[in-house]
């Protein structure tokens, strides 16, 4: 009973009864303090100290020293008492208590001389003086001080001990007896409420014996519900009987780990009386009832919980299958850049893995092109600034070098005071998407191209059809007008006059043929001379160049062929023609000056156009092929882009541009 207090075990109004008679045999005044201090009871304290010594400052520091001196000697006499005589002139004496070996009170007496010590009346008028007493008064309870011998003292402090340790054991016993009653009604009480608890919870309870080859020792009603067998049929079967699949030869380790203190938590399927399956968890623990091992614990059904998981992890397959065939992965983001999580398409379209990432917005940064880096932080920026889901397009290079283009969408989490907490979002691989809407992008440009041609050639075939009669009409008179000449010098001026109209109407019917081709569409491939398609080009444009004064330079090797859309690649020549013209016309060069060179290189067949009207700035240069795109007023920026559709995926080649000395180039490969 470590927490005993004395005055449990002892009535204080016993005691208070027994130092009154004491002191009234004895006329030894006492007091006893519990272990805290406590006064629990007190007789025949002396006028002169409560009434002097008490009172004054000076005295009462002697009384209180006199307390000190006895407290900490106290424990040097554990058999008998300790006494001293106080600066005050009189004695003090302090004997403890044990109940079962410990300290749980002290009995104090004093106030009194010894006999073979009589009082100092000398000391005491002294004494009154120096501290302001009433000498007559201080005197007069002096005399009341009573004066004991040694041995009665002695006698007395023995006495009293003797009868205040088997008083208080009496107690101690009565005390014990009432808290062992206390504790068998508690006890009972607590095994009728649990067992009610076990009996009517909800939670099938079961108990086995192993050493009766886990047979059923105990079931409660809940256990008998979900079997649908009564409590006397469960109590005469074994494991096999209700879980026909459980393993018995793992009931030995079983038995084991919870032995040891594990509790063992598994999932099987029990047989109910029906003959139906059912899935349950059961936990198993170790149990000791009267000497005898069992095992106990408890079981419910799972079914509820299975059809749930198996429709989550059905959800789940569906979401990442989902996720798989759209490229879009889910992640989320604390505010300080740290990755939380991410799904498998997340780390798919990354290239990489969670062990791998450093899982930091530093890290995502890096694998981000350069020049598309700043594009992201600043949609992160506004996000935390605006609190408005953000969304940015950038390019993402994955670690074995492939680039992506990946569309990230993000939005702000919130917690019930609305302030924000993470960050969550989707990142979506669009490459193939970009790739086709930029196919289709280009289709229709050649789809407009083709159109526009068709209707050039459309107007061609109707002014050749509307020309070829008169033509042939102004021919036929020119032969008249040669057939009634006469002879002589004027016949001969005539017949040259007839022949170069006959020339220029040739020409003409010629050219005519030459634009009807140039706009034909819906040919097949194939093989075409360079020289020859670069040549009748410059032919159809020659007039023009002239008209502007442009000198036009063309260096052809002979014998170049290509398989491709002739028609097409006279489209592109015709436009880098005219672009290099109207640049020659806009810079006002003094001499302008257009050189066209086809030769082969490596292999490849390349041609050049380069003109000397000042070339363009750096910072534009790589926007040429770039659609709608212009350095022109009127220009429509899609010239150029067209060309390089048509080099790229209708010839298989290459097309770029750049400045000479003089001018710009462009520099075709085939």
């Amino acid at each position: 009973m470590t927490d005993l207090v004395f005055s449990q075990i002892i009535s204080v109004r016993q005691l208070q009864q027994l130092l009154e008679t004491q002191f009234r045999l004895t006329g030894v005044p006492g007091a006893i303090l519990d272990s805290e201090e406590k006064m629990l009871a007190s007789v025949g304290w002396q006028e002169i100290c409560a009434r002097f010594h008490r009172c004054h400052p000076e005295t009462s520091a002697r009384c209180r020293e006199s307390d000190a001196y006895i407290k900490a000697h106290l424990d040097d006499w554990p058999g008998g008492y300790v006494d001293y005589r106080c600066q005050n002139g009189l004695w003090d004496v302090a004997m403890p208590i044990f109940i079962e070996g410990r300290h749980l009170a002290t009995f104090f007496t004093g106030q009194f001389f010894y006999a073979d010590e009589p009082p100092d009346r000398k000391f005491f008028r002294a004494q009154a003086a120096r501290f302001g007493f009433d000498e007559k008064e201080y005197l007069a309870a002096l005399e009341q001080v009573p004066t004991l011998s040694r041995s009665h003292v002695r006698e007395v402090m023995t006495y009293l001990r003797s009868l205040v340790e088997m008083i208080a054991e009496m107690g101690l016993k009565n005390l014990r007896l009432e808290r062992e009653v206390q504790q068998r009604r508690k006890s009972e009480w607590e095994a009728s409420f649990f067992r009610y608890l076990v009996e009517n919870t909800r939670d099938p309870i079961y108990v086995l014996d192993p050493n009766d080859g886990y047979r059923m020792f105990y079931v409660n009603a809940a256990a008998c519900a979900h079997f649908g067998w009564d409590h006397k049929t469960l109590l005469q079967m074994r494991v096999p009987d209700w879980d026909p699949g459980f393993d018995i030869a793992r009931m030995s380790e079983l038995h084991r780990q919870v032995k040891q203190g594990d509790q063992v938590r598994f999932e099987t399927a029990h047989r109910i009386a029906s003959g139906a399956l059912v899935p349950v968890e059961v936990t198993a623990s170790y149990l000791e009832y009267e000497g005898r091992p069992l095992l106990a614990g408890n079981f419910h059904d799972i079914g509820e919980r299975k059809t749930m998981e198996a429709a989550l992890k059905e959800r789940q397959h569906n979401l990442v299958r989902a996720q798989r065939i759209a490229r879009i992965g889910n992640w989320a983001w604390d505010l300080c850049g740290r990755l939380q999580s991410a799904s498998a398409e997340c780390w798919h379209i990354l290239g990489t893995s969670s062990e791998t990432f450093a899982g930091s917005e530093k890290a995502l940064l890096e694998m981000i092109l350069d020049e598309d880096r700043g594009r992201l932080r600043s949609a992160l920026a506004d996000l935390l600034r605006d609190r408005q889901p953000c969304t940015v397009e950038y390019r993402l290079r994955q670690p074995g070098g492939e680039v992506l283009v990946v569309h990230d969408q993000r939005e702000l989490v919130f917690d019930k005071e609305g302030r924000p907490t993470g960050m969550v979002g989707t990142i979506q691989d669009v490459t193939e998407q970009i790739r086709l809407a930029e196919e289709l992008r280009e289709k229709d440009m050649l789809l407009l191209q083709q159109s526009r041609m068709a209707t050039m050639g459309e107007m061609i075939n109707y002014i050749a059809h509307q020309w070829r009669q008169p033509l042939h009409l102004l021919n036929l008179l020119v032969h008249n007008l040669a057939d009634t000449g006469g002879g002589g010098r004027l016949d001969e001026q005539r017949q040259q006059m007839v022949t170069h109209v006959e020339d220029l109407l040739q020409h003409m019917s010629l050219t005519i043929d030459d634009f009807r081709d140039f706009f034909r569409t819906g040919q097949e491939q194939m093989l075409f001379d360079l020289k020859e398609s670069i040549g009748k080009i410059l032919d159809l444009f020659a007039a023009d160049l002239e008209r502007h004064g442009i000198e036009t330079v063309f260096d052809a090797e002979d014998g170049l062929y290509v398989t491709g859309y002739g028609n097409e690649f006279s489209h592109v020549l015709l436009n880098l023609l005219n672009n290099a013209k109207e640049a020659l016309i806009d810079k006002g060069s003094s001499a302008p000056r257009i050189h066209i060179r086809l030769f082969q290189e490596e292999g490849k067949k390349v041609i050049t156009v380069r003109d000397n009207a000042g070339g363009v700035p750096d910072s534009i240069r790589e926007q040429l092929f770039e659609s709608h795109f212009t350095t022109k007023k009127t220009g429509t920026g899609i010239g150029l882009y067209i060309a390089k559709i048509i080099i790229e995926k209708r010839l298989h080649g290459s097309i770029d541009a750049h400045n000479t000395g003089d001018g710009l180039e462009l520099r075709i490969e085939l």
